[in-house]
Order: structure tokens, then C-alpha cells, then sequence
């Protein structure tokens, strides 16, 4: 196995996936936390490491925890174990390791795997797992659908902040109280704010845009901060909405969306509010193009129901195509599939000014 760097958000399960990957390969598992543990501690998993090597020779895993806070010099001597065959690292990182977190000749070294936020259809699997986990303990919790929602939502993407919160909100049921509410939910995460639906939130932001509705764009957008969401979600779906709402109306769009989405990112929260309110104040008041997006439906729809054949001098090479900028016959060339006429993937209707 290469050594490997984690790149991913907090609870996406990195150190999971460390042990997991010890496990499967029959390895000997060591870890190094790097904000508290120093060079002294890693000189000590190393010498650890040279004494847990398998039958087969083969070097234990050496999970490092948080890499970007390793100093240039502890990082340096990781450089050295993992080119020597010393230890097999597993590293795990919130920060982009491109971007100077990890130094250049270590990383040089090391396959960099980027972990997502868990979707919401993964953190319900977790939530079940913890009431289960209750039941094997004799104590029976059924959450409502506000509760669930809110679970899900104020976790955002983290599984492990999930277990936390299911576990503050059981611990404030009263003794025999089986039925868990958004209230307790809401008082485990200490937040005053009202039942958070994200998934409806987000909805009514994307719609308030595609209106052309700016304050209320930005209302729903304060709604998922106010929940305490992260923000990344949202600039995740911005970017959709520049892509799918404005499309070719402007060409501006989708950059500002991804550069917002990198702004949240490496700069987090509470400074990536004005990234995230400028990016959808542009994308409430700029124009709409929806045709791109409905032609490319239409296509796929097309050619998921069987392709045409690629016309003989639209194919590689082919010595009967006119390149427009030499063409001198002022005879027009058929791009289409054969038999396809123009406006077959639906009426092109002119952008409009705003929604």
C-alpha cells in the first residue's frame, strides 16, 4: 500500500479508515496525534514501528493525526521513515495538503485520497446505528421526523458530531421517556434557533435565486448558518445553481460559485459569510439561461436510448472535413447526426435579464 494522505472534513471518518486499512492488510496499527504528541513522540513510533514489523517483513501502519500541524521538521522525519520502508503512513488532514500543509517532498511521496462530507443517506445508517446501540443497552429511543431532520441537519456532514448530538439529546430525556423531539435535539446542540429542515432550506434558497428573489435567498442562507451548518453544503449547491439557473447567461457565474466553494473551504466560518452572501446576492440578480441544461437532458435521453453513428467526416482524420477557417466552398456542414433536424433537442429560448 502507498503511503497515503486523508483529505477530508472532520467525522468523514479518516481514522476509520486508517484502522480499517491496517486491519485488512494483517498490519500492526500505531497512531501519532499532531497536536499534542512532538518529534521525541515520533522518534518513539518509529523505534516502536521497527519492533512490530509482520513475518513477512512487512512495516506497520503509522497513523498521523491532523498532519498539517506536524512542524517542518517532525515532517521531515516522516520523509525519511516512509522512503527507508520504516513505517506504512496513513496520514489525515482538514487542510488541502496542496496548499502547504504538507511539505512538497513528502508529499511528493504520498497518494492524497479526498473525503466528502457524509451525504445525508449515510448519517440516517449512523443514526441508526446509535439507537441501536441504545437498545443493546435496554433503553428504547424513537426520534419524530423534526428531530431526525434535525439530527441530520445540525450535523452536517459529520458523523461523529451525529453521535454526539443523538447522545446529549437522550441524556436529557427524562428517565422511561422513549420519544426524542426536535427540542431536545435543538437543547443537546445548544442552539436557540428554531427546527432546522435543511434539505428544505437549501431548497428555498436555490428556488429564491432561480426567482430572482434576493433577500429571501439570503434569508434561507441564514437560515443554514443560524442552524450552524458549515456552509460547505451550501456553496456545494451555489455552484449547481450557476451551472443549472445561469447557465451561459453569464459566464461570470460559475467562477465566482467555485472560488465561494474554495473560500469556504480554506477559510471556513464565520469569514466565509461574505463569500457565501455575495455569491448568491450575484446569482439572485444576474441573468438566466435554463436552455443549456434542458438541451443536454434531452440529449443524454437520446443517446441513453441508442446513439447515431458519428457522421464519416466528423471522425478522426476524416479527409472529407471542412475546418471553418480554411473552407473556401461557402457550402454548409452537418454537424448533427444524420436525420436529426435543427431544434431537435427542443426550442432555444433567449436568456433572460433576471429572474
Amino acid at each position: 500500500m502507498p503511503a497515503l494522505v486523508l483529505w477530508g472534513p472532520p467525522g468523514s471518518g479518516k481514522t476509520t479508515l486508517g484502522r480499517l486499512l491496517a486491519e485488512a492488510l494483517g498490519l500492526a496499527f500505531l497512531t501519532l496525534d499532531a497536536t499534542s504528541e512532538g518529534l521525541p513522540d515520533l522518534r518513539r513510533r518509529l523505534a516502536e514501528a521497527d519492533t512490530l514489523r509482520s513475518a513477512e517483513g512487512r512495516a506497520p501502519v503509522l497513523f498521523v493525526d491532523e498532519l498539517h500541524r506536524l512542524a517542518k521538521n517532525q515532517q521531515d522525519g516522516l520523509l525519511g521513515a516512509v522512503e527507508t520502508g520504516r513505517i506504512t503512513l496513513v496520514a489525515a488532514t482538514t487542510e488541502p495538503p496542496m496548499a502547504g500543509a504538507v511539505i512538497a517532498p513528502l508529499l511528493s511521496r504520498m497518494t492524497v485520497l479526498r473525503l466528502e462530507p457524509l451525504a445525508e443517506a449515510d448519517l440516517l445508517v449512523l443514526l441508526d446505528r446509535g439507537l441501536a446501540a441504545f437498545a443493546a443497552e435496554g433503553r428504547t429511543v424513537v426520534p419524530d421526523e423534526a428531530a431526525t431532520r434535525n439530527l441530520v441537519g445540525l450535523a452536517a456532514g459529520d458523523g461523529r458530531r451525529l453521535h454526539s448530538l443523538l447522545e446529549g439529546a437522550v441524556a436529557l430525556l427524562p428517565p422511561g421517556e422513549e420519544a426524542l423531539d426536535a427540542r431536545s435535539v435543538l437543547a443537546a446542540a445548544q442552539s436557540r434557533t428554531t427546527p432546522y429542515d435543511r434539505s428544505g432550506a437549501v431548497s428555498a434558497m436555490i428556488k429564491s435565486i432561480r426567482g430572482g428573489d434576493e433577500e429571501a435567498a439570503l434569508y434561507w442562507l441564514a437560515v443554514q448558518l443560524a442552524a450552524g451548518d458549515d456552509g460547505r453544503h451550501a456553496a456545494r449547491r451555489l455552484a449547481v445553481a450557476a451551472g443549472e439557473e445561469v447557465g451561459a447567461a453569464d459566464p461570470a457565474a460559475l467562477p465566482m460559485a467555485i472560488a465561494c466553494l474554495d473560500a469556504v473551504e480554506r477559510v471556513g466560518l464565520p469569514e466565509a459569510h461574505y463569500p457565501l452572501a455575495a455569491t448568491v446576492s450575484y446569482l439572485a440578480r444576474t441573468g438566466r439561461d435554463w436552455w443549456p441544461g434542458a438541451a443536454l437532458a434531452r440529449a443524454i435521453e437520446l443517446a441513453q436510448a441508442g446513439p447515431d453513428p458519428v457522421p464519416p467526416h466528423l471522425r478522426p482524420a476524416a479527409k472529407t472535413y471542412r475546418h471553418p477557417a480554411e473552407d473556401r466552398s461557402g457550402k454548409p456542414q452537418e454537424y448533427r447526426p444524420r436525420g436529426r433536424p435543427k431544434g431537435f433537442l427542443g426550442p432555444r429560448k433567449p436568456p433572460t435579464d433576471r429572474g
